[in-house]
């Protein structure tokens, strides 16, 4: 099991993302290997939010991006409920100093699983990292 950030999944849906071939091939050997990926619930509004955000940037259409968003739809990741996190994440949160405890979510996601969380957000992968090595960053991959 891993669980993967929104950041790892707009990688993985825009071609044109500067870290998209790593995440392909991640997801291509976490398939290979039986590897399962996992986010909290909140990774839709989190990806919808973000392939919005470059729509009036120019850089998709609407139209692709309700396209990657069946995309994502249609990729296997267990969720798994952000109200079960929110106390771990809080404490992550500020022990990180992070501003808002959305990535935090993901991070006690990982513990609570026992495993690696995967991310293409290098502020958040620099601020936990050094104090929590399951987060691994997509540019190390």
């Amino acid at each position: 099991m891993v669980v993967i950030h929104e950041s790892l999944v707009v990688q993985l849906l825009l071609v044109a993302k500067q870290f998209n071939a790593q995440a392909v091939r991640l997801a291509n050997y976490w398939a290979a290997m039986g590897i399962r990926m996992a986010a909290p619930d909140f990774i839709h509004a989190e990806v919808i939010s973000a392939l919005y955000k470059k729509i009036p940037a120019g850089m998709i259409s609407s139209n692709l991006a309700v396209e990657l968003m069946t995309k994502f739809y249609e990729m296997d990741i267990d969720i798994y409920p952000a109200s079960l996190l929110h106390q771990r994440a809080i404490e992550l949160a500020l022990e990180l100093r992070q501003r808002m405890p959305y990535d935090s979510h993901y991070l006690a996601l990982a513990e609570s699983l026992n495993c690696d969380f995967w991310t293409a957000d290098q502020p958040f992968y620099r601020a936990a990292q050094p104090h929590h090595p399951r987060v691994q960053w997509i540019g190390n991959a």
